[in-house]
């Protein structure tokens, strides 16, 4: 089974119609909950029909912002309980087994004076039909430094509170595979920022309920946000894929490379907060600053050597017809 999170910033135009219309068919997501739709009903009526969905759950904007839809593929899978500006709350009823679990599809504030507000809100959803949990969506905030890229470092406070959060509701953050920031202010000077707004977080109820669990970072389309793709499966002998860790290879330290690597991470100026977190995230930029170095100087030759190998087991299937 699968589901796509997307902030789409408005279904207004015929172009945003079409790319979410190409999404749904190349993924065949079963579940698709969308912000800033910026349509009301009967609008997102005529969306639902295109995309061949059958259930549908809509939150009108107010004016022209805001907006949010929750569609499923079969009518009976999903019974949506309560919502808000800010989420859709519903019962997933797993077909033939009759285990259910809540999903949430969640839309921080967008002002952070208010965020608090939507930690208040996702704490009380906790409270509500304590069972299996899965929480996707943009929650307009990250968890630390590491999840932010350009211009000034945000407020410790700020991201403490979003963690405490997580924390008090037992939601723990599936990680992803694919491109890190999910949002982008997309200018091109030197205010160019990107940031991990939008994530899955599921409680232990519902991360021990699915053996296999994938979450992808796609492409954007027509938006500064990009959607998340969500794969699960019970199957037994799956392994469940959560966050990607970064392992230390000894083979870096033969490598000059890493060295000047690690030292420039390390010396980065633009950090703030107590030295104790200062020092966190040195550490997390060092993670980071190793990752992409080693993906740069070795993923290529990987991938190289994965495309040889394709070659040569075809060259060899070819060679076996004709022996043949």
């Amino acid at each position: 089974m699968s589901l796509i999170s997307w902030n789409c910033r408005g279904l207004g135009n015929p172009q945003a119609v079409r790319d979410l219309c190409q999404l749904t068919k190349e993924k065949k997501p079963i579940i698709l909950f969308l912000m800033e739709t910026k349509c009301r009903k009967n609008k997102m009526e005529v969306v639902r029909v295109k995309l061949g969905f059958e259930g549908m759950f809509v939150v009108d904007p107010i004016g022209r912002s805001g907006g949010l839809a929750l569609l499923w593929k079969d009518i009976s899978l999903l019974e949506i309980q309560n919502f808000s500006r800010r989420h859709i709350n519903a019962i997933v009823k797993e077909e033939g087994t009759g285990y259910s679990w809540k999903l949430t599809g969640f839309y921080g504030h967008p002002e952070w004076q208010k965020r608090h507000e939507s930690w208040a809100l996702l704490r009380h959803l906790r409270s509500y039909n304590p069972i299996p949990w899965l929480c996707v969506g943009d929650f307009n905030e990250i968890t630390s430094q590491s999840e932010k890229y350009g211009e000034v470092p945000r407020k410790e406070s700020q991201m403490a509170q979003f963690r405490e959060a997580l924390e008090d509701c037992h939601l723990g953050d599936l990680g992803f595979t694919g491109s890190k920031f999910t949002w982008t202010n997309c200018r091109q000077d030197g205010g160019f920022i990107k940031e991990r707004l939008d994530r899955a977080a599921a409680n232990s109820g519902w991360y021990h309920k699915f053996k296999r669990v994938d979450v992808k970072i796609l492409a954007a389309r027509t938006s500064d946000h990009k959607p998340i793709f969500i794969t699960y499966s019970e199957k037994e002998g799956e392994f469940m894929q959560v966050k990607q860790r970064t392992k230390f290879e000894a083979k870096w330290l033969l490598d000059e490379g890493a060295t000047d690597v690690l030292k420039r991470a390390w010396c980065d100026d633009t950090l703030g907060g107590t030295s104790v977190q200062v020092v966190q995230q040195k550490l997390e930029a060092c993670k980071g600053a190793l990752k992409r170095w080693n993906w740069q100087k070795h993923g290529n030759f990987e991938k190289a050597v994965k495309e040889k190998t394709q070659q040569l087991e075809i060259m060899q299937r070819n060679e076996t017809v004709m022996d043949g």
